[in-house]
């Protein structure tokens, strides 16, 4: 993995600093009204924190914001998110000022790369989801669905019978690439550039002296492991795809399913704690709030799943591995319902 070397460093710097100057004097020569993406190219050339980066980890955030931006629609359309729903936007605008001061645009091959995954969707016809949702008028009030196979959820809905996974299984390389994932590690990224330029070799990170080598720092925050079970807070019509699923169970009463999913787990494993809620998608080189929850928190790359998670986590460190658990919370038929291919 190729790094940026000083010399580049220095010179991309000072070409984005005239860059920086030009926005500065527009907005003062010009009655002060940039446009939203000047505004925006302007906020990066002030903090460029991707300057250090390296290719490979450029084309990585490239993919993450156009699989973000992008969305599958019950019309079997892939189409765009409106620039002002998401920071994604934002996001790309700082993307293409770093790939700007790299010598123009996003390489042909990081863009092939970052749509590649969407055509994974059409490879059999038509969506899964299209079929599994056809006709289906979703509830008016909130609810949660569960994507999977129909021999699973099946049984889930007459009888109430969950199996739920410590973290660790998703690490599993049986595991398709949606679902597969480091869930008991989180990655941040440090931007070094300032510290290179003035020649600093190491930076203060939580009472700790990490040297500077020639790129940002990234820094895998470990955790114990727990206990999580994954579902969406929508129907979303890449899920089924991703997931492998030929079902979704649709829970129309979230809260009680929550209670009866907490209230058997502590059955089993009183001393532990649960959380619950939307998923937090950190961005590793802006936010670091995911520090706080790390359970609940992801990279933004997953952020098109809008993951609602139940998670469980120990006050005290477990001894010896953990194993999947089976929870029984009693029939769903009466608040839930299964929607098959």
């Amino acid at each position: 993995m190729p790094k940026v070397s000083i010399n580049d460093l220095r010179s991309r710097y000072a070409e984005m600093q005239t860059r920086r100057a030009h926005y500065e004097w527009k907005s003062e020569n010009d009655e002060g009204r940039l446009k939203l993406h000047e505004v925006w190219r302007h906020e990066y050339l002030r903090d460029p924190y991707l300057l250090g980066a390296t290719d490979e980890r450029l084309a990585a955030r490239f993919r993450d914001i156009f699989i973000n931006q992008t969305e599958l629609g019950d019309n079997a359309l892939i189409g765009m998110l409106p620039v002002n729903t998401t920071d994604l936007m934002r996001k790309f605008t700082h993307l293409l000022e770093e790939y700007g001061a790299r010598g123009g645009e996003p390489p042909s091959e990081v863009i092939v790369a970052a749509r590649t995954p969407l055509l994974k969707y059409f490879e059999n016809g038509p969506p899964i989801a299209v079929k599994m949702f056809e006709g289906y008028r979703a509830p008016q009030s909130r609810y949660l669905v569960k994507y999977g196979q129909r021999e699973f959820l099946e049984p889930m809905l007459k009888h109430g019978r969950i199996r739920i996974c410590q973290a660790s299984h998703y690490n599993d390389n049986t595991h398709n690439a949606a679902v597969r994932d480091d869930e008991i590690s989180r990655i941040f990224c440090f931007s070094t550039y300032e510290e290179r330029l003035k020649e600093i070799s190491h930076i203060p990170v939580q009472g700790h002296r990490i040297p500077i080598e020639d790129d940002d720092i990234v820094l895998p925050v470990e955790m114990n492991d727990y206990y999580l079970f994954s579902l969406c807070d929508d129907i979303y019509y890449r899920m089924p795809t991703d997931f492998g699923a030929d079902a979704a169970l649709v829970i129309k009463d979230p809260d009680q399913f929550l209670q009866r999913v907490i209230s058997a787990f502590l059955l089993l494993r009183p001393d532990w704690e649960p959380l619950f809620g939307p998923v937090t998608y950190y961005d590793p080189y802006r936010d670091y709030t995911a520090w706080k929850t790390p359970e609940m928190a992801k990279p933004f790359g997953y952020a098109y799943q809008r993951e609602f998670r139940i998670a469980f986590r120990a006050r005290q460190r477990s001894k010896g591995p953990l194993a999947p658990e089976f929870l029984e919370i009693g029939p769903m038929t009466d608040f839930a319902e299964l929607r098959i291919t």
